[in-house]
């Protein structure tokens, strides 16, 4: 992992002056025109702040419900139709997995909530702000993975950057794709990890393999009703169907 950091440290110079350049040329606007309302009665948030005398047992009893509301709200990101009700989605995930964070600085699953929420941020404010975003989220899950080195999500989401990143912004296919087998093996009911691996099986042209674990995350998220990660999986499979021409057919893949 250390030379990952130190590859994506140094090159934060160059993702500011990506994101300046981009940001003046006009990059990645979004209009909030006709968009539905979120509706966040499920995720509001308590009007008091955060203190730093609550006592202990209060604090893990908020921590947790602030945690809820964070991975709910993350939730409504993945499954909301238009643009403006994911944003504020996930900036409602942000604001509850900081409190999460600041009521239970050594939870794990807190601190992975909290980069999942920026990194979904970052993503739809665009490229520019994935590339200035990426040496603070690395270091994001660095901390998840010091508290839980067996953290199966936080390791899915690093093997997926690893992936997906270029070589220059310190990318590794090889090493990817062990993280994320690994990660499958430790929590093999999840449908996140399976559907990474499939998308690093796909990268690696590992077809056949690739359309395996996207049926299997696939059907993980339909039995757990998680509609947003089946939605994905169901896209995976339907555009990867189109050029495997040797993947089993379904009634015939394991």
């Amino acid at each position: 992992m250390s030379n990952y950091r130190e590859r994506t440290g140094n090159l934060l110079a160059w993702c500011r002056r990506l994101a300046l350049a981009m940001a003046l040329a006009g990059f990645g606007g979004e209009s909030a025109a006709n968009a539905e309302e979120f509706t966040d009665r499920t995720v509001a948030r308590e009007s008091s702040p955060v203190e730093s005398n609550t006592p202990g047992k209060d604090r893990e009893k908020r921590g947790q419900a602030a945690l809820k509301r964070a991975n709910d709200a993350l939730e409504q990101g993945e499954t909301a139709r238009d643009d403006a009700s994911r944003r504020r989605a996930y900036e409602i995930a942000s604001q509850e997995a900081d409190e999460a964070v600041e009521l239970l600085p050594d939870n794990a699953d807190a601190r992975f909530t909290q980069f999942g929420a920026e990194g979904r941020l970052a993503q739809m404010r665009g490229v520019a702000a994935v590339a200035l975003a990426l040496p603070g989220l690395n270091d994001q899950l660095e901390k998840v993975l010091e508290l839980d080195p067996d953290h199966a999500s936080a390791l899915a989401a690093r093997g997926g950057m690893l992936m997906k990143l270029p070589w220059l912004l310190g990318g590794d296919k090889d090493e990817g794709v062990r993280i994320l087998e690994h990660a499958v093996a430790l929590n093999p009911t999840g449908a996140r990890a399976h559907l990474e691996l499939a998308q690093a099986y796909e990268i690696v042209g590992r077809d056949p393999e690739a359309m395996r674990m996207g049926r299997k995350a696939l059907r993980l998220a339909q039995a757990k009703g998680e509609d947003g990660k089946a939605r994905q999986a169901a896209e995976f499979v339907a555009d990867l169907a189109q050029s495997c021409s040797n993947c089993a057919p379904p009634e015939t893949a394991r």
